[in-house]
Parts: structure tokens; sequence; C-alpha cells
């Protein structure tokens, strides 16, 4: 009988999806959705080597940060923080040329591969886009999930 538990409770495993939807189509490989947005997000986070050199698609909001000469370029959800909800952004950083162009608080397509690079002894991600595409739908700002 635990045999057969056994057997069970590993084929379960096997064949129960994984934190992001995996997508062949159009290159891409990892599409993170709407639903259960953050939690796509802490996949990749927390499992950064199985995703690197991933093609990745996510669509959030634009933000330009400057900090000193260094401009820096986002595509985010508003995201539960260490208190609930209370408005912490979730997703990524990324690079593409015409970047600078858009508009804070754009509705952005992203697709990228991801990567990371290091900066004063830390490790950060980011997506190297190879399109950027800004949408006139919105999905949803602030996630929970």
């Amino acid at each position: 009988m635990k045999r057969i538990i056994s057997v069970v409770l590993l084929s379960l495993c096997l064949i129960m999806p994984t934190g992001c939807k995996t997508v062949s189509k159009d290159g891409i490989d990892v599409d993170v959705t709407e639903t259960l947005y953050v939690s796509y997000i802490n996949d990749i986070y927390t499992n950064i080597n199985s995703y690197v050199g991933k093609n990745i698609r996510i669509e959030g909001m634009f933000k330009e940060e400057i900090v000193g000469s260094n401009s820096y370029f986002y595509v985010y959800r508003t995201g539960p923080g260490c208190c609930g909800n209370d408005g912490a952004m979730c997703g990524f950083e990324f690079t593409w040329d015409g970047a600078s162009q858009l508009l804070d608080n754009s509705w952005i397509e992203v697709v990228g591969e991801l990567e990371t690079y290091q900066e004063n002894g830390k490790t950060y991600l980011n997506l190297r886009a190879s399109s950027v595409t800004v949408l006139t739908q919105r999905g949803k700002e602030t996630v929970a999930n």
C-alpha cells in the first residue's frame, strides 16, 4: 500500500505544472500571465538558475528610475509587500534601446531573455528585451497572487 501511495504522489509531482506557463510558440519560454502573477515572479526570483537564458513575456506598467547618472527601466505591477498589499513593485528590470522614450505608467509588454548582472557586489536580474510594445488595454495594476 505504501508503494502505491508513493507511486501516485511521485506521478502527481511529475505532472503538476510549475509556477510559470511554458510556451514554445513564438520563441517564448515563459509567459508570465495575470493569473498568479506574483507567484510566477517569486518562482523566477527563487529559482534564478532555472530561468536565466529563457525568453520571458510579461505585461505591466513602465517606470524609469534615475540613480546618479544611470537609468533603470522596469516592467511591473503593484503587489504585496512585507505587510500585505502595501504597494511593492513586482516585476523585472529590463534593458532596451528605446526605453527612454516610454512614458511612466504606460502599459507595456516586454519580451526578452532573462540575464543577471553584478553591481556594487550584488546580483540583479534583467530582461534583455527583444521587443517592447505599448498596449492600449491595461491588465490588473494591483495583484495579490
